[in-house]
């Protein structure tokens, strides 16, 4: 058992992250999420989805898109283009539509596709995509484009985020019915896939430093034993950053740190973070310090807290 004996907490600044979708879009992504799937190499910034082949070769064959996201900081009136990658490695010709959505997300990190223009926090107003149609041939690269303007009124002194999905497109098929007593019904399903990139833009004047710890407590969750952070992002800007406990046993002096995680935080969100502490901890008192960690030593939060295992 684990039992509490206090928690304090420290002065600073802090950061955490949010995977910013908790849930799809069902009208938009319905065959997406039914017949597909798609990995995120972070350290390539790519995303892969792969295709079956029967061609024998050690590499998967499948579309790629990179990077996976792009975290800006244009000031206001400034314009910039940018590239997104499309790799088609398969043996078969593919069709993208290209669109921008926006996306709003709750305190709690739920969040809902809406029509380009309809955020609260747009980007999409000042996005121009080219082309918005790609067709690749087997093994072929082909290059979209888009443009940001960042106007010079009140809302270009914002930060802003939005979504550039690549949605397979792939015709129809024609549904024979071999049941002529008319009792039968057909459905024709299309598997298709898609991607997203997101583009967050953080204009430099916004303070992103407004990142508290709410909360930081353990607890045993299904024989587990895990300790939480809660944080919120209090500021006006997008934050980029890591989170970490260290773990010192008061007795021994052993020290320990459980695994480095690195978030993205929008403003007024709130997000929990689990930390699973290690099998077969030894018995005694320990001091846990999460960290929230900006990459600057004078951009930390930190909160204690200090518990037993018998």
């Amino acid at each position: 058992m684990i039992y509490p004996l206090k928690s304090t907490s420290l002065t600073g600044n802090a950061c955490a992250y949010v995977a910013p979708f908790s849930r799809l879009n069902f009208k938009i992504f319905l065959s997406f999420i039914l017949f597909s799937f798609s990995v995120i190499v972070t350290g390539q910034r790519i995303q892969t989805v792969g295709i079956n082949s029967k061609v024998k070769s050690k590499s998967t064959k499948g579309v790629s898109v990179s990077p996976a996201h792009f975290n800006l900081s244009l000031n206001p009136g400034e314009t910039k283009t940018y590239k997104i990658t499309v790799n088609n490695s398969t043996d078969f010709k593919k069709q993208f539509q290209v669109n921008v959505y926006d996306f709003d997300m709750t305190g709690r990190g739920k969040s809902n596709f809406l029509p380009a223009g309809d955020g609260k926090y747009s980007l999409s107003k000042w996005l121009n995509i080219s082309p918005t149609f790609i067709e690749l041939s087997p093994r072929q690269k082909r290059e979209v484009t888009f443009t940001i303007t960042v106007p010079t009124s009140d809302s270009g002194f914002k930060s802003a985020w939005s979504i550039i999905m690549l949605e397979e497109q792939k015709p129809r098929l024609k549904i024979g019915n071999s049941n002529r007593d008319g009792n039968t019904i057909a459905l024709g399903i299309v598997p298709t896939f898609a991607f997203g990139v997101f583009v967050y833009q953080n204009p430099p004047n916004v303070l992103t430093h407004k990142i508290e710890i709410t909360n930081f407590s353990f607890e045993n969750k299904n024989e587990n034993k895990v300790i939480f952070i809660e944080a919120q992002n209090k500021g006006d800007g997008i934050a980029y950053c890591t989170s970490y406990i260290d773990l010192t046993n008061l007795e021994t002096g052993m020290q320990q740190r459980l695994k480095v995680k690195r978030f993205t935080i929008v403003p007024d969100l709130i997000r929990d973070f689990i930390f699973q502490l290690p099998d077969k901890m030894p018995q005694g008192k320990y001091l846990a310090i999460g960290v929230l960690d900006y990459g600057s030593a004078e951009e930390i939060q930190a909160a204690k807290l200090e518990f037993e295992i018998n």
